[in-house]
């Protein structure tokens, strides 16, 4: 079972001065005195914020009043939400009877209901109690959620020993995502003692059980191992000298444990960069942005020369909201470099977004395998291959773990467009066919 991350897909356009909230609702405020005005549009986002709680407390029932306002003026959009609306509110009465039986499954499909507002209102409070039903009973999916609520503080107090014990009751039972989070917190000590050796167990276990996130992880502690290892042998050799008075000169072989052999250097496959004679021209940042809809960028689909790209919402990603910011996490994808097959993964954080339409996004490829001989290509825009374990172009090995960070600085154009300048070098425009919520 793989971490669900929910695709909620917004870039809120505003001052981030007076904080996330106030950002939220600024906006909401904004968008109200449209939808009086009888702006359909409008109406649509405002029942889409009251629908999720942005910029104003979750309620279903105004929601529900804004979306029919704009589904009396033919509003697509919200046509096609009603309909959902409807079907979800049938599924969740469903859902709630079995669980109140003391159904397990039905008890954790009700705590992610709550958490994700599916035929309800988010309540955070009620969907931490379905999920501790379920977990009692030891459904592992129910442990892991409930672990992540406690390690995150989503719904309760942050609580890292609370965390533990039940990402280690999901762990136990094969969960490979509550393994991963288990081998996070034994990395860094976070409500346990660090130790990296059980890292490396739980996250090679992670990793077994197909949560592929966990490689670079892997990659990192056994990093962090050796260096560890490194230095309390030289801190042990620098005792026994010191015990000893001895004199400062090159200590004898037998005393020299950190001396180690040297892996033979790793050459970088570099692509020779074009020389330009002018500054790259910056990217026109208009006056005004062009109307937009708050629903148009949550669901778009955005894509550069006709292939999605894995730095922006797309079909081939998933992203979520960590305070102020979106991070998002790619499917897996492939490309052949030489007589390689590269798969990977790429983790991008959207941030500083501003009311002009402008924001900055920051993103790395995770290498997670490389496999000679391939027949195939599939080309991603931006990948750089990274690391290779020797010279020859044509028999190397792509070294597994992160590529270095990419940064973007990128204008939305309009509701289909969006400008990027990419690491202060070159623009290029990225588009999005799907504006429309329901397709």
């Amino acid at each position: 079972m793989k971490r669900t991350v929910l695709p909620l897909i917004f870039l809120f356009l505003s001052s981030l001065a007076a904080g996330s909230n106030d950002i939220w609702q600024n906006l909401f405020q904004e968008k109200l005195r449209e939808a009086k005005q009888g702006n359909s549009n409008a109406q649509f986002d405002v029942a889409a914020m009251y629908h999720n709680g942005r910029g104003v407390k979750p309620d279903l029932s105004k929601a529900m009043e804004w979306y029919n306002k704009a589904a009396e003026q033919n509003n697509p959009k919200a046509v096609s939400r009603l309909k959902l609306i409807a079907a979800n509110k049938d599924r969740f009465d469903k859902t709630l009877a079995e669980a109140e039986k003391g159904d397990a499954e039905s008890q954790y499909k009700l705590g992610k209901m709550y958490t994700e507002g599916v035929g309800v209102n988010i309540d955070r409070a009620k969907a931490i109690e379905a999920f501790e039903n379920a977990a009692n009973q030891g459904y592992a999916k129910a442990e892991y959620n409930l672990g992540l609520s406690y390690y995150e503080g989503s719904g309760v107090t942050k609580d890292m020993s609370t965390a533990y014990k039940w990402f280690k009751a999901a762990a136990e039972q094969g969960d490979p995502a509550a393994q991963y989070y288990l081998g996070m917190m034994f990395a860094s000590g976070s409500g346990v003692e660090l130790n990296y050796a059980t890292s490396l167990e739980w996250l090679t276990k992670s990793v077994d059980g197909g949560f592929h996130q966990a490689r670079g992880e892997m990659i990192d502690v056994s990093e962090r191992m050796k260096v560890d290892v490194s230095e309390k042998v030289n801190a042990k050799v620098s005792e026994r000298i010191k015990a000893k008075e001895v004199e400062k000169t090159t200590p004898e072989p037998a005393i020299q444990v950190s001396a180690k052999k040297k892996d033979p250097v790793i050459k970088t496959n570099t692509i020779e960069s074009k020389k330009v004679s002018e500054k790259t021209a910056p990217i026109e940042m208009p006056k005004e942005t062009p109307e937009f809809s708050i629903e148009d960028l949550m669901i778009a689909a955005w894509s550069r020369e006709n292939a999605p790209v894995a730095y922006l919402p797309s079909a081939i990603n998933n992203c979520r909201t960590e305070e102020s910011d979106i991070i998002c996490y790619s499917d897996n994808q492939s490309r052949v470099s030489g007589n390689n097959t590269i798969k990977f993964k790429t983790k991008s954080i959207m941030k500083n977004f501003s009311t002009n339409g402008s924001f900055n996004v920051s993103y790395r490829n995770l290498v997670i395998d490389s496999t000679p001989d391939a027949s195939t290509e599939t080309r991603h825009n931006d990948f750089e291959v990274g690391s290779v374990d020797d010279s020859e172009a044509s028999a190397y090995k792509v070294k597994t773990g992160w590529g270095k960070e990419h940064t973007l600085e990128c204008q939305l154009k309009d509701t289909g467009t969006v400008s990027c300048l990419k690491d202060k070098t070159h623009t290029f425009l990225l588009v999005s066919p799907h504006t429309v919520a329901g397709k």
